[in-house]
């Protein structure tokens, strides 16, 4: 059964685990991991009854290949879902608007930028993470790295795709280039931050989700001025 450490107490070795809605105690006798428990890890856990027997850590390569595999499940039902919606379907009309590429960019974009980790943190052996949403979130919270702004742009850049749909003008398509804008804030955001962090920057990394936000608002930049240079 798959659940996340909701607290761990060092001094004593106790903590607790949700996992389908209940919460269960344990103890570190029962951790199976090299690495020790850290609350938010993503863990496996056998019971019996409400006894926890043992307590595994999910590494976090293991959480990305099921990141990327429900992704790619996403991303082929969004295709498919769009491509059989035929030529007077919804789904057609969204083709025959957007074209495959786009569409698929702003899912991608979408996806990455909330599921995927955009900042990494190495400290102690262990490795966390946040999505860049979640960091506009923060620095909205803190007033810092920004404030607002990141959380902001991200919010439009969502609403972007509706633009084309509801003005019918050329410069409608110029609204797909709020995602790239998104992204070059957050990475700026991002460095101020790091930047006031002194020597313990070396511990943040560029996480995928990133990575994959810069490509995805790349292909809706790119595919948005296309159709604004392309429109009479």
């Amino acid at each position: 059964m798959r659940g996340r450490i909701l607290q761990y107490n060092g001094s004593d070795g106790s903590g607790v685990i949700t996992a389908d809605g209940q919460q269960y105690k344990f103890t570190i006798t029962a951790w199976k991991s090299a690495t020790a428990p850290a609350v938010g890890k993503t863990v496996e856990l056998v019971t019996v009854g409400d006894q926890v027997q043992s307590v595994t850590l999910v590494g976090d390569d293991v959480l990305l290949r099921e990141k990327t595999a429900e992704l790619t499940g996403k991303l082929g039902g969004l295709v498919g879902d769009l491509t059989k919606g035929g030529a007077s379907g919804v789904g057609g009309s969204l083709v025959a608007r957007y074209g495959v590429p786009l569409l698929v960019a702003y899912a991608v974009f979408l996806i990455s930028t909330l599921a995927f980790n955009a900042l990494s943190m190495q400290m102690l052996g262990m490795k966390q993470g946040v999505s860049l949403f979640d960091l506009g979130k923060a620095f909205a919270a803190s007033g810092g790295g920004g404030g607002g702004a990141v959380k902001l742009l991200l919010l439009l850049a969502y609403a972007s795709i509706a633009a084309p749909l509801v003005w019918p003008d050329k410069r409608a398509w110029l609204a797909l280039l709020l995602p790239l804008l998104a992204v070059l804030w957050g990475f700026l955001s991002i460095r101020r931050v790091m930047g006031g962090a002194g020597p313990m920057s070396e511990l943040f990394s560029y996480g995928l989700g990133f990575y994959l936000a810069v490509i995805a608002a790349l292909v809706l930049a790119v595919g948005a001025w296309q159709r604004y240079r392309a429109a009479a």
